[in-house]
C-alpha cells in the first residue's frame, strides 16, 4: 500500500514519478498488454543479458494526474497479473524525479542482447560492439509493441530458427508483435515473411522495425488482422514455415483453420505455450492432422514444432 509520506508532494521542480518494479521475464508480454491498455505508454523494460529471470520495469507519471489512490489501483493491477501464474511480485518502488529526459533514460536500459548462436537484438540507436560483429544483427525500436526478445517465448522461437535456418522459405509471423520473428526468418535467409497482428501499434512497430534493417515491402508484408488476412495474401504455394508466438487459447481458436494456409510439408513453430499445456495441445492438434517434431522449454515456457502428417 502506498501512503501519503512515501511521496513528498511539496519537493520543488518535481514533476514526475518514477515507479520501479521487479518483474519475472515471462510476464513482460502481459504487462505490455495491461499498460497499452490503461494507455500509460511511458515506460521501459531494463533486462541485463545473462539474466534468465527477471527484469526492471520503468514506468514514468505526471505527478499531478496520479493521486494516492490511482497509484495504489496501478500496484494492484500488477498484483492481479501475477496472480494467475502463481507469482508474487516484490514490492515495487517509487522515486521523485524532475522534468527528467524520460525517452533517453529509456534507451539506456537497452542494451545488445544475443541470441542463440548467431543472433544479436541491437537497440536501433547503439553502434555494433566489436565483440558481436560476427553475429547476424537485427536492429530493433521496441516502441510499445510486444516482442523484445528477452520474453522466454520469444527466445525459444529465435533460437529454434536459428537452429534450423529457414532458407529459401516462405514465412508466416501470426501475431507479429514488433516483427522480431520476421527479421529473425529473414536475417537467415528466408525468401519472404506474412505477418499480421491484431494490435494496429504492433503493425506500426514491424514496419518501422522493417525499415530500419533495410527490409523491402515485397520481403515483409504486413498485414491488420489475423488467420483470415494469412489466407487471402499469401502465395497459391502456401507457407512452408508459421511462427505464432501466441497464447494457448487463442492458438486452439486458430489452430482448426492452420491447414488452410501450411503446405503439405509445412511446418508450424508454437512458442507461447506454458509447460503445463504441452500435452493439451498435443491432443488438441493430432486428430487435426497433425504430429509433433519436437518439444523445446525455457523457465515455464515451451515450444512446439508440428508438422502436417502424410497421408
Amino acid at each position: 500500500m502506498l501512503i501519503e509520506k512515501d511521496i513528498d508532494l511539496q519537493k520543488s521542480q518535481v514533476s514526475w514519478l518514477r515507479l520501479e518494479q521487479e518483474i519475472p521475464l515471462e510476464l513482460e508480454d502481459s504487462f505490455y498488454w495491461l499498460l497499452n491498455n490503461l494507455k500509460i505508454h511511458r515506460f521501459s523494460f531494463e533486462h541485463e543479458p545473462g539474466n534468465n529471470f527477471s527484469q526492471i520495469l520503468f514506468i514514468w507519471l505526471p505527478l499531478n494526474e496520479w493521486k494516492i489512490k490511482d497509484r495504489d489501483d496501478l500496484v494492484q493491477s500488477f498484483n492481479s497479473l501475477a496472480e494467475p501464474f502463481e507469482l508474487t511480485l516484490p514490492v515495487c518502488k517509487w522515486v521523485q524525479v524532475k522534468d527528467e529526459d524520460w525517452s533517453s533514460t529509456w534507451k539506456k536500459s537497452w542494451k545488445p542482447d544475443p541470441v542463440g548462436k548467431s543472433i544479436l537484438i541491437l537497440p536501433a540507436w547503439l553502434d555494433l560492439p566489436g565483440k558481436f560483429s560476427g553475429r547476424k544483427i537485427i536492429r530493433l525500436d521496441p516502441g510499445y509493441a510486444f516482442g523484445t526478445g528477452s520474453h522466454p517465448s520469444t527466445r525459444l522461437c529465435i533460437e529454434a530458427l536459428d537452429n534450423d535456418p529457414p532458407v529459401g522459405k516462405t514465412i508466416a509471423d501470426l501475431g507479429c508483435g514488433s516483427g522480431i520473428l520476421s527479421l529473425t526468418a529473414l536475417k537467415l535467409g528466408a525468401n519472404s515473411t506474412y505477418a499480421v497482428d491484431t494490435d494496429c501499434l504492433a503493425i506500426s512497430a514491424t514496419k518501422i522495425n522493417a525499415d530500419l534493417n533495410d527490409f523491402p515491402k515485397h520481403l515483409l508484408n504486413v498485414s491488420l488482422g489475423s488467420i483470415e488476412e494469412l489466407e487471402v495474401n499469401i502465395p497459391k504455394t502456401k507457407i512452408d514455415l508459421m511462427l505464432c508466438n501466441i497464447l494457448a487459447p487463442v492458438i486452439k481458436s486458430l489452430g482448426p483453420d492452420f491447414e488452410k494456409i501450411i503446405g503439405h510439408q509445412g511446418k508450424v513453430i508454437l512458442s507461447g505455450l506454458l509447460i503445463a499445456q504441452i500435452k493439451e495441445i498435443q491432443e488438441f492438434f493430432l486428430p487435426l492432422g497433425w504430429e509433433v517434431l519436437e518439444t523445446q522449454t525455457k523457465d515455464q515456457w515451451a515450444l512446439m514444432a508440428l508438422t502436417r502428417k502424410l497421408s
